[in-house]
């Protein structure tokens, strides 16, 4: 996969026209794998490329370029609006500004099919409330490819400049193939779990969606984050989801 980097954005002013191909070229292909619902690890990169221009803009104030200097025409590429800018005094801040909105445009592309499958997706806890719910394991029919995972989670909390933030770690014990149809989800999870697990009174959660999407780059890690956010608010007290 194509990334985009900071050499992209800063380099030299005689290569303006050059790194405007490049990066289109790279968010071209962010958009085409958008298009084939492959979330991440896209979204999360476009996310860190989008913080560091707001780094350089906030940080560089002499990364500037007065508007009267800047003659501007929309140009339509590849399915994305582009503007290109002209003028003798250009600097690094041009290519930076360019980029930032098309950025700013797959983010929220992005954001949208985040905020769908998120949406979309249910994890509930299948048997009673352990006391110690920081490992456990969770069970996942990925209906796209027919199978059934048992995954064990181990959920963890560190200091981050002074402030607790949490981390989950998971790991696949197993899979086993399953038809779509499949009305023993639950009850194959828990047989998997006898079979394989080793924890000793865990919790055990079951994740429920209709959605068959890319199992890798978008349903997993948003099943993560979902799970993530299930056991801090239950950590705060708060049983729900």
């Amino acid at each position: 996969m194509l990334e985009l980097n900071l050499e992209s954005y800063l380099s030299p002013v005689e290569d303006k026209e050059l790194n405007q191909y490049k990066i289109l070229a790279q968010l071209k292909n962010y958009s085409e794998l958008f298009r084939k619902n492959k979330l991440y690890p896209t979204f999360a990169q476009l996310n860190q490329i989008n913080n560091l221009l707001n780094s350089l803009l906030s940080k560089h104030p002499l990364i500037s370029v007065p508007a009267s200097n800047i003659k501007t025409s929309s140009v339509k590429k590849a399915g994305i609006n582009i503007l290109n800018g002209s003028g003798e005094n250009e600097d690094t801040s041009d290519i930076i500004k360019w980029a930032k909105p098309l950025v700013e445009s797959l983010m929220t592309e992005g954001q949208a099919i985040y905020e769908f499958v998120h949406c979309n997706i249910r994890i509930e806890s299948i048997k009673p409330e352990p006391s110690y719910k920081e490992e456990g394991y969770l069970i996942i029919p990925d209906y796209g490819n027919l199978q059934l995972l048992l995954i064990e989670y181990q959920s963890s909390l560190f200091d981050s400049n002074n402030k607790p933030v949490r981390s989950l770690k998971t790991k696949l014990l197993t899979q086993i193939s399953i038809m779509h149809n499949e009305s023993a989800i639950t009850e194959l999870g828990l047989n998997l779990i006898y079979k394989y697990g080793s924890l000793v009174n865990p919790a055990v959660f079951i994740c429920k969606t209709d959605l068959d999407l890319p199992f890798r780059e978008t349903l997993f890690p948003i099943i993560k984050s979902k799970l993530l956010s299930l056991l801090t608010q239950y950590s705060s007290k708060s049983y729900y989801l």
